[in-house]
């Protein structure tokens, strides 16, 4: 029988078959490669973004809490000049005030009543008198409400007047109350 040695083709296809496994392998391993470095520069190039508009949005709120802080300091500004405005105008309300009230008061006494004392106590006024009768009084404190000058007019007190000598007319001693109004205010 003739023999035959079919080992050198028998290591020949298996070294050919292994080094086909090492070429599929390199290349899959180079696939594989690839495909992480495309990704990983990917990923580089979003976190790179990422960052860029990080900062941006930092600037922005820098540049957004200088400008609130400015809208603040006007804010307080604006309020303070508000206060001012208000007390001026207060001011000017009642600068002219009590000459309107005493010329009020001056036209509105009806004759035959006295006035002989005037208190005020914030927007409250007392008026103290005499008259000669009580319709009088009541026509000085009809006068006052119809006034604008004048709310709330109250009569707080009316009595007969202590007599000093004989007299035929017996004085009426009154107290009336009322509420200061600036009209227009």
């Amino acid at each position: 029988m003739i023999r035959i040695n079919l080992l050198p083709v028998r290591q020949t296809r298996k070294k050919a078959a292994v080094q086909r496994h090492l070429a599929y392998f390199g290349v899959g391993l180079v696939a594989v490669v690839a495909v992480c470095a495309w990704r990983f520069v990917g990923i580089t190039r979003q976190v790179t973004a990422a960052e860029t508009e990080n900062r941006e949005l930092r600037t922005e709120i820098e540049d957004l809490k200088r400008i609130v802080g400015k809208v603040e300091e006007f804010e307080k500004i604006k309020q303070e000049l508000e206060k001012k405005l208000s007390v001026i105008n207060d001011l000017r309300a009642h600068k002219t005030g009590p000459v309107h009230v005493l010329d009020e008061i001056a036209t509105r006494i009806p004759e035959k009543l006295w006035i002989t004392s005037l208190e005020t106590a914030g927007n409250r006024i007392k008026l103290s008198g005499q008259a000669v009768n009580n319709e009088t009084v009541a026509t000085f404190m009809s006068s006052l409400e119809d006034s604008a000058y004048f709310g709330e007019v109250f009569l707080e007190k009316i009595e007969q007047a202590a007599e000093k000598r004989e007299s035929a007319t017996k004085m009426k001693l009154f107290q009336v109350t009322a509420v200061l109004r600036v009209p227009g205010a």
